[in-house]
């Protein structure tokens, strides 16, 4: 599993789209948890975003996008195969 860390919302979403395969997660964090705002995203993989980043921006995550806290966030590190920043 790789982890995909999206910081920036403005990042080609649709090159990072190809690279993820069903198996891979991309974690929002920091500005990129804005994009839980769009109705869709092009992702064929899991999606989650860090709680305290969407509390910090006073927003709400729809239901389909999966909040993690700081220890989760090790966890989740921990267990994948390579973590990449995608900015």
């Amino acid at each position: 599993m790789l982890l995909f860390n999206l910081i920036n919302p403005a990042a080609d979403l649709t090159e990072l789209a190809q690279l993820c395969t069903p198996a891979d997660t991309v974690l929002l964090r920091q500005d990129a948890v804005y994009l839980v705002l769009q109705p869709t995203l092009p992702f064929a993989c899991s999606v989650l975003a860090l709680a305290s980043d969407i509390a910090w921006r006073n927003i709400s995550a729809p239901t389909h996008i999966q909040l993690i806290n700081a220890q989760e966030w090790v966890q989740l590190t921990a267990a994948a195969n390579k973590s990449i920043l995608w900015r």
